[in-house]
């Protein structure tokens, strides 16, 4: 049977302890940011949680903190658009915060039975990353889970639990590498529980194999889509020209305006039924993007084709904030989707969006669009899959500290969701993959200075996902499994102290 005795207190000592923090610390460069490596982010939390059992409690909580903010200052501060000094403060308070999981670990697991205090740090660190990421203003950014971008048989877990399904398995694996440790890899001692959790993540395996494999037949119809994003002045550089002299940004967004115009219409002739441009693309003053939004419309019209638009509306004349709003086009002229971005607005001071996904029925399929920064709140994008949504259509502006990290964020939505997903960057990565993440194209803007992809899209190809239906389950069953580990380690200290207060029979006797 499973060891169910409650386990010796820690700190359990080990020669090797700091050699175990540098390890974590190491591993963890390379959990996120720009040389992502699963393996890695699978491994650091295994190494910080053994460091964090054999040290004094708080003199290793102290430690692990400090060590973790220096190491996510150094690799993620580039990926916040803020000021450095509100970056790093946000750094430092996001790593003490998710710190508090493993220190939540390290005072339970004494107290409760031997294999039940392996759900301690799942449980906890699952519950944390799932009420930080679903309330927080930069969406889901952060979730460990997205370090397995790639591993499409594990990602396919996200069409039944959302990403807190593959967060609560990793951090599964760094308490049960711990709870192995710490009986000395006996395996007449740890076969039955090891056994557990190999069996748990191989069904997740067999679950995502098989629906990669039996789930995609017949093969849908696939249609020609491009996406388009011209090497012009970056946004930052146009809203400066906007600062010093309004008609000479005028006159450059005007020229882009034309480029863009001509570039579709090329692509439409060589067989495109959508078109999408990137966040921006539309960039100008109010009557300047009407008339570029109305040419949009004729040109649609004459091309028989959908066309994308996402603009950046501003307003010098009058005391109203900017609009990054996304409009697209249908064949016969009409604007069947009207939608202003909802998510970053904090940041950019444009206009607020109501977060209601619009779609509409075409041939392509349910069809709905959004603005970059909006693809990454998980709960408002669940309304696609509520829906049913075929296609989405995703129009973003990125930088190199996010660089494709923000693009892979958008597959696993795709995912969740069940629907193919066409995303076009600017300063990013442009990708096109069907319902189960599978990439039909993609284009670095940092690698090739080509900046147009074209890919074959499935249509009327979205699928049912559990996750669509049953929406974030998992995460609060996540929550309600802590606070019963919780108070089950309350009794058990109390019971603990009461045992030690009350003399026995044979003391009073004597």
């Amino acid at each position: 049977m499973i060891n169910l005795q409650p386990d010796q207190h820690y700190p359990k000592p080990d020669r090797w302890s700091f050699l175990w923090l540098l390890l974590g610390m190491l591993l963890s460069l390379f959990s996120f940011g720009y040389w992502v490596i699963p393996l890695a982010a699978w491994m650091t939390n295994i190494f910080s949680l053994r460091f964090l059992r054999t040290q004094p409690l708080w003199r290793g909580f102290g430690l692990m903190v400090v060590f973790a903010m220096a190491v996510n200052a150094y690799a993620g501060a580039d990926m916040i658009p803020m000021p450095f000094p509100l970056s790093i403060g946000l750094i430092a308070l996001q790593v003490l915060l998710g710190s508090l999981p493993f220190l939540a670990d390290r005072w339970l697991v004494p107290r409760l039975p031997g294999f039940a205090g392996t759900l301690v740090l799942p449980l906890a660190a699952t519950a944390w990353e799932f009420l930080n990421l679903t309330n927080s203003p930069l969406g889901s950014f952060g979730s460990v889970a997205y370090a397995n971008y790639g591993n499409l048989p594990l990602m396919q877990l996200v069409s039944i639990t959302g990403i807190w399904g593959i967060t609560f398995l990793m951090y599964w694996c760094a308490s049960m590498a711990n709870w192995a440790w710490e009986r000395a890899f006996e395996p007449r001692r740890i076969w039955r529980g090891v056994g557990a959790y190999t069996a748990i993540f191989a069904l997740v395996l067999i679950y995502g194999n098989a629906r990669l494999l039996f789930t995609t037949e017949p093969t849908p119809q696939t249609v020609r889509m491009a996406g388009i994003t011209l090497t012009t002045k970056p946004l930052a550089e146009l809203f400066a020209i906007y600062e010093r002299d309004v008609a000479a940004f005028r006159a450059e967004t005007g020229a882009i305006h034309e480029q863009y115009l001509a570039a579709t219409e090329r692509e439409a002739r060589a067989g495109a039924r959508l078109v999408n441009w990137p966040e921006g693309a539309g960039i100008g003053l109010a009557a300047d993007v009407e008339a570029l939004v109305q040419q949009g419309q004729n040109l649609a019209q004459a091309e028989g084709i959908y066309l994308a638009m996402p603009t950046f509306k501003l307003f010098p004349d009058e005391q109203r904030p900017a609009e990054n709003r996304l409009y697209v086009a249908d064949p016969k002229g009409n604007i069947v989707v009207d939608h202003v971005k909802y998510g970053g607005n904090y940041l950019e001071g444009t206009l607020l969006g109501d977060g209601n996904l619009q779609t509409v029925a075409t041939p392509l399929g349910l069809l709905t669009g959004v603005i970059c920064w909006d693809a990454d709140f998980v709960g408002i994008m669940r309304q696609a899959g509520q829906r049913g949504v075929d296609l989405m259509i995703v129009g973003a502006n990125d930088w190199r500290g996010i660089n494709a990290v923000h693009a892979q964020m958008a597959v696993f939505r795709a995912i969740e969701n069940g629907m193919a997903l066409f995303r076009q960057a600017s300063n990013g990565t442009s990708i096109a993959v069907d319902p189960y993440g599978r990439v039909l194209t993609s284009l670095d803007y940092f690698i090739t200075s080509e900046q147009v992809i074209v890919a074959q899209m499935p249509i009327n190809a979205g699928v049912t996902t559990i996750y669509s239906r049953i929406g974030d389950s998992l995460g609060w069953a996540t929550v309600i499994g802590f606070v019963i580990m919780l108070v089950w380690g309350i009794i058990n200290r109390r019971k603990a102290y009461r045992t030690e207060a009350i003399p026995s029979d044979q003391a009073l006797a004597a």
